[in-house]
């Protein structure tokens, strides 16, 4: 329950959800109340924020300052005893080969644990996620998808029941005790994932993988600047990160 809750309450303090309720309120009042003024104020300022954190120099910005606190990995070969893959979205729809039932987060930060445990094979590959209701978890997906790349079973281990990431940091940790492991999920989630190993006293090696804001060396096409969902979603990541460190914060703080 207590979950679920924080799973509405985080979900509605996202930008779109936010910025939603803020025009509904300036809606309320413009039709409602005498308050013209502070109706319209609502409203414009609703519109800028929706205008700015949708436009690519500023989502980039925002994404850029949460993904590069950990450099990613260019020589997969260290000798990884262990590869912890942090689970994300996915809907098992027995109409799509498994690559399909993964999100796209999921599949990129697949790819960069694919990468390590190739250079490093004598490596065991843990994977994780709760199914929240669905008929297949996303530790099974991601194991279905191990085993189409040819990683022994014998070498994957699956976490079904892990909700969140507090949870999968807290059982992951017992489980590298002593060993050399390295931790692969989306950069901008990078940073709030290893402070959370690093509070049940781990330390794995970092993998960053998923950049949304990537350093562009050539000239930008006039129509990138545009105000287009995909911004406001990398946005919306970073804003997410941003969050989850600040609900730790509240919970050391509350014990």
């Amino acid at each position: 329950m207590l979950f679920m809750l924080k799973k509405w309450i985080g979900g509605l303090l996202m930008p779109l959800p936010l910025l939603l309720i803020l025009f509904f309120i300036g809606l309320i009042l413009l039709f409602f109340s005498r308050k013209q003024k502070t109706a319209k104020t609502f409203l414009l300022f609703t519109f800028i924020l929706l205008f700015a954190l949708s436009s690519m120099p500023v989502s980039e910005r925002i994404v850029h300052s949460v993904e590069r606190k950990h450099l990613p990995i260019m020589q997969p070969a260290q000798n990884y005893e262990v590869i912890l893959l942090l689970g994300s979205g996915g809907i098992a729809d027995p109409s799509l080969p498994v690559t399909g039932q993964l999100s796209a987060t999921a599949l990129s930060r697949f790819i960069e644990a694919l990468r390590l445990y190739n250079a490093n094979p004598g490596a065991t590959l843990v994977v994780s996620g709760s199914g929240f209701g669905d008929v297949k978890t996303h530790a099974q997906m991601m194991q279905e998808l191990a085993l189409t790349m040819n990683i022994p079973a014998d070498k994957i281990i699956r976490l079904d029941d892990t909700l969140d990431t507090d949870d999968e940091a807290r059982i992951m940790s017992e489980m590298i005790r002593g060993k050399r492991a390295v931790l692969v999920t989306s950069a901008a989630h990078m940073d709030r994932s290893l402070q959370l190993f690093y509070k049940y006293g781990a330390g794995p090696e970092a993998a960053p993988a998923d950049f949304l804001a990537k350093n562009r060396m050539g000239k930008v096409s006039a129509h990138y600047y545009i105000p287009s969902a995909r911004n406001l979603d990398k946005t919306t990541k970073a804003w997410h990160e941003y969050l989850g460190k600040f609900q730790n914060l509240i919970k050391e703080l509350l014990k």
